[in-house]
């Protein structure tokens, strides 16, 4: 199993650990072969940070790897809160037919004649990028509703992505990273891709974190 990330709960108070738990730590086999949906297999482990012994200063990997894009380039990432919407596809139809509309009046507007005005789907539904918790998108399947073993309907708990941001809108680029926002190696500080230059979702159940966890490929 290769390292992918760890997480406290420090860094991030809305992180759903079990009682006793602080940190997060996913895992993953660098082989599409070895894992479900063409994605590596993915272990996940919840601990006490309190109980963690001395770091390492070069993360192990292992001697062979199935794709070298399943090895992520050592990096801190930021996590910072934002304000995401559900994927309109999940909303009430009324609801769709009015963003609709409110999207073509956007673009009947005279504001907006030099630039693209701002859709809700691109612009602010479900953020791009690696994220904690939000909403899942399902941009190359039908949304469905991931349930666990025991019945309940799970949640995002990380999305790994691609990409930070979306090529056609600047919208979810940080502000601090726009003047590279062209630049490849910026977009995808990890060096991590998915599927077809896509996001994995990693859904946990809400009522017990340890349950078996269940995995989107988008």
């Amino acid at each position: 199993m290769l390292p992918l990330t760890q997480i406290f709960a420090q860094d991030v108070p809305s992180l759903p650990a079990p009682e006793g738990a602080d940190l997060l730590q996913v895992l993953w086999c660098p082989f599409s072969a070895h894992g479900d949906l063409a994605a590596p297999g993915i272990h996940i482990k919840w601990r006490s940070s309190s109980q963690v012994g001395e770091l390492l200063t070069q993360p192990p990997l292992p001697a062979v790897v199935g794709d070298d894009e399943y090895v992520p380039e050592p990096c801190i990432l930021h996590p910072e809160p934002v304000t995401e919407h559900e994927y309109i596809g999940l909303l009430d139809p009324g609801l769709q037919e009015r963003i609709y509309g409110w999207e073509d009046g956007q673009a009947e507007a005279d504001d907006f004649e030099d630039a693209e005005p701002p859709r809700y789907q691109t612009d602010l539904s479900t953020a791009p990028g690696w994220k904690i918790g939000g909403y899942a998108t399902w941009e190359t399947s039908d949304p469905y509703e991931v349930v666990c073993d025991c019945g309940t309907p799970m949640n995002p708990l990380l999305t790994i992505a691609s990409t930070e941001w979306e090529d056609e809108t600047m919208s979810w680029t940080p502000v601090e990273d726009r003047h590279l926002a062209e630049e490849s190696e910026a977009n995808t500080p990890t060096r991590v891709t998915v599927g077809r230059d896509g996001s994995l979702s990693i859904f946990a159940c809400p009522s017990n974190p340890t349950h078996a966890h269940q995995i989107t490929l988008q």
